[in-house]
């Protein structure tokens, strides 16, 4: 948890500060810890993935509604930022580690998802990384959602995979 908590920080604070730099850096040493031997687990490198692919989709689509515009976005686009894309990326090494206990947990990993991500993301508005371009509240109901949707989704795909791989090995 140590690693996705400088890789947030590195990350609002790189984007919020143009240093584009940090939160991929950091990004790689948490891959290589949650990629050592002893630590990693099937399935992690399908989910960050996974997860990339959804961050492109849900963080694009909020620029493109005008409810976020992100600090240190690709130039010429209205795309996710890359360090927002490595903030997914690290959500998903976080899946089958400390956050493995929720794999089991799937409402509960709604709700507090659901309610403490849009707060993830006002902090990183405080921190100069993002900008909540409308004054409605829309805003934070509709991230809100798609993250009750979303972490659940992640949590159980992570159960899956690996419950797959131990299906596999069985044979």
């Amino acid at each position: 948890m140590a690693w996705m908590q400088a890789l947030w920080f590195g990350a609002i604070i790189g984007a919020a500060r143009g240093q584009l730099w940090l939160a991929p850096i950091l990004l790689m040493g948490f891959v290589c810890w949650e990629f050592s031997p002893t630590r990693r687990v099937y399935g992690d490198f399908q989910l960050m993935l996974v997860a990339v692919l959804i961050g492109l989709i849900l963080d694009t689509t909020w620029v493109k509604i005008n409810w976020l515009e992100f600090a240190s976005g690709w130039t010429l686009s209205k795309l996710a930022p890359l360090w927002i894309l490595v903030l997914w990326a690290g959500l998903a090494l976080t899946l089958n580690h400390s956050l493995a206990w929720l794999q089991s947990r799937l409402l509960l990993a709604g709700v507090l998802s659901g309610f403490c991500c849009p707060l993830s993301y006002l902090g990183a508005a405080r921190l100069g990384a993002v900008n909540i371009v409308t004054d409605s509240w829309l805003w934070a109901i509709g991230l809100g959602f798609s993250w009750a949707v979303t972490l659940p989704f992640l949590l159980w795909l992570a159960r899956h995979l690996k419950q797959i791989k131990e299906e596999q090995v069985d044979v």
